[in-house]
């Protein structure tokens, strides 16, 4: 990486031999500024010449290696997508069932609960492609997600409709943050923010909504905040223990790590977790799939057990049993699998 600096160095060598007199003038920063342009139009018409080449052995190796991945974790893989097929079409069947009867109701409680089981079944197909593809710590980053969604759906259903109605319309305080911010940055952005009458506009909603719930509705988990009248602010952490399950706290932390920038996160991945020296992981990896997997499972089989229970027939219960044999066979076939190549 130092071919066009080295370049430089011999160009201002070669000053200072022809004219050592004028060794002291000589203006680095504005040579380097004169030919830095024609360096870099000719840089890039070379690499737009191999492009092609360049992006086909990548694509190539890539199916390769995903070919391998596969092969490798495929019992799994056919596990999780089954438990996933299963859960998506229950959660489809249960909407188009009893929707009618909810918006009759206004079953505020139903519309939310649906609707969080329909993104947790979106999730966990991003993190069966994630896995497929080789990208356990990725998956490992959305299945933060999935709890988060899991979580939240069982304390509206737990909690019921004024819960759920709160949670409705703390998209209100969420937008009136989130338009302020914009408008705050809106010339650095180079995006042109939203109008001070529609900011206005929010505001009154959301002062409207404040004094109808109280102040604590403005934090960031406001709208459970009535559940905990003696947290002076509520986090999801307290949500997480609510619904019982603040035992996956170390986990959800673990996940974390890959979210954010942090000293762990650096050094802890699971695409490396089957390397015996210190790598730069850039790419793919074919190692650290169980972890991920087995907690889309869970999750995944929870949320639709909550969804099945807001109505629970024999049939729903049987779907809940058949859910919960396939989280576990999951779990057993991605641990086993782990465990003969380790």
């Amino acid at each position: 990486m130092q071919t066009f600096h080295n370049q430089l160095l011999k160009v201002i060598s070669e000053m200072e031999e022809a004219d050592p007199e004028r060794n002291r003038d000589i203006d680095i920063a504005n040579i380097i500024s004169e030919i830095t342009p024609e360096i870099v139009e000719n840089l890039k018409k070379s690499l737009q010449k191999s492009t092609g080449q360049i992006l086909r052995e990548r694509r190539r190796l890539s199916a390769e290696f995903e070919e391998r991945n596969i092969d490798r974790w495929r019992e799994g893989f056919d596990l999780l997508e089954t438990h996933l097929v299963i859960c998506t079409e229950v959660g489809e069947e249960f909407n188009k069932s009893y929707r009618p009867e909810a918006v009759e109701n206004n079953d505020l409680v139903f519309d939310i609960v649906v609707r969080h089981h329909a993104r947790a079944c979106h999730i966990a197909q991003e993190i069966l492609n994630l896995l497929k593809s080789g990208f356990p710590d990725a998956a490992h980053a959305r299945w933060r997600a999935l709890h988060e969604v899991n979580c939240t759906a069982m304390f509206i259903a737990k909690h019921g409709r004024d819960c759920a109605e709160r949670f409705y319309y703390h998209d209100v305080v969420d937008s009136f943050y989130g338009m302020r911010e914009h408008k705050k940055y809106e010339d650095r952005l180079q995006e042109k923010g939203p109008s001070q009458a529609e900011i206005d506009d929010c505001k009154k909603e959301y002062d409207e909504l404040i004094i109808r719930y109280g102040k604590p509705f403005s934090h960031l988990y406001g709208w459970a905040a009535h559940i905990f009248p003696h947290h002076q602010r509520v986090g999801f952490a307290a949500i997480e223990k609510n619904v019982g399950l603040d035992h996956m706290r170390p986990y959800y932390k673990w996940a974390s790590q890959n979210i954010h920038a942090s000293s762990k996160g650096m050094t802890n991945r699971l695409g490396l977790c089957e390397a015996q020296h210190d790598i730069l992981l850039v790419g793919q990896s074919n190692s650290g799939m169980t972890d991920p997997a087995h907690a889309t499972a869970i999750s995944l089989y929870q949320l639709t057990t909550t969804l099945l229970c807001l109505n629970p027939t024999l049939d729903h219960i049987v779907m809940c049993k058949i859910a919960g044999e396939y989280e576990q066979a999951v779990g057993d076939a991605f641990l086993r699998i782990s465990q003969s190549n380790s």
